[in-house]
């Protein structure tokens, strides 16, 4: 654990219940007492911080002295301040150790930073704790091969895009090429899609001359610069769920009925391709396997039929 990290839970569990408050200098020699090597500045950005992080628990209130102004730090009211996970639940600090896996990209960045004190606490406390340390050991988070890796995104061009879709503003883009650069003046952005370990954006070019240009999706670790302008309302009116599907040649879910060969079965039937799979023993072909599910139709799916097909591992039914 950090020295940081440590510093910061000491200072958590020493804050006084509401009504009790203490300064930045008694708190500051409490950490002393407790053998920490600290300025009182350094003791003060770290209550700043955890204020920042937990604002409905922890109070700060102002007092002005003969000389200059004091701080006095306490808990707002009687209820526990901190998650469990924080305070050593083994439970929880494991949940929060696995679900930050999945929170890379699927949180605005602004705050997937602020919830890093928590990952390692949480981590922390995961490991020190013998059931949660052999779980982890024992569940690993593997990513698919056959899938990118996530690629590193511009911190200041995602935080400005996503200011601007909260906003409302239109977005000037600088995006990397094979070739160079391409520039897009007032882009309205739509959305951020998912799409394997790609962030994409989905953004309404204005300017573009025909459909398959003004609806766009740009790779946001290809976007090198980013800044905000005043939209100037001229969206076309695209409903955002319309752009994606038709960007991502995506639309109505399908009853799929394959035939397809035990080779393929058995990958199927370890990695379902759809929802509500089943596979069952083919009564018209001995060998085979039918299989039903309901999948999203898309020209991924077309491809992957038709290249089955064509190697005479699957028949469409």
């Amino acid at each position: 654990m950090s020295e940081q990290l440590r510093r910061q839970i000491e200072l958590l569990r020493s804050l006084p219940k509401a009504g009790n408050a203490k300064s930045t200098a008694q708190l500051h020699q409490h950490l002393k007492e407790q053998g920490f090597n600290c300025t009182k500045r350094t003791a003060e950005r770290d209550l700043e911080l955890l204020l920042q992080l937990f604002p409905e628990a922890i109070r700060r209130k102002s007092q002005q002295g003969d000389n200059s102004r004091t701080y006095l730090w306490s808990q707002k009211d009687s209820k526990p301040m901190l998650p469990e996970t924080l305070l050593g639940n083994p439970e929880l600090a494991l949940a929060m150790t696995l679900l930050k896996q999945q929170a890379y990209s699927r949180l605005p960045l602004r705050i997937f930073n602020l919830l890093k004190p928590l990952w390692e606490q949480a981590s922390t406390s995961a490991e020190q704790h013998r059931d949660s340390q052999k779980w982890l050991q024992i569940s690993r988070y593997l990513p698919n091969p056959l899938r990118p890796e996530t690629p590193a995104i511009n911190s200041k061009v995602q935080e400005t895009i996503e200011n601007a879709l909260l906003s409302g503003d239109a977005l000037n883009l600088t995006v990397a090429t094979l070739d160079g650069h391409i520039e897009y003046e007032r882009l309205l952005p739509m959305r951020l899609l998912q799409r394997e370990e790609i962030l994409l954006l989905l953004a309404e070019n204005p300017a573009a001359d025909d459909i398959n240009q003004q609806i766009c999706t740009l790779p946001m670790h290809r976007i090198t610069q980013a800044s905000t302008c005043l939209s100037l309302d001229n969206s076309s009116g695209i409903d955002p769920d319309l752009a994606q599907n038709y960007v991502l040649g995506t639309g109505e879910r399908l009853q799929l009925h394959l035939r397809i060969n035990r080779t393929l079965a058995e990958a199927l039937f370890e990695r379902p391709l759809g929802s509500g799979q089943s596979i069952q023993p083919s009564a018209e072909q001995p060998g085979w396997y039918e299989l039903e599910t309901v999948i999203e139709d898309s020209p991924q799916l077309q491809r992957w039929l038709k290249r089955r097909g064509l190697n005479g591992e699957l028949v469409v039914l």
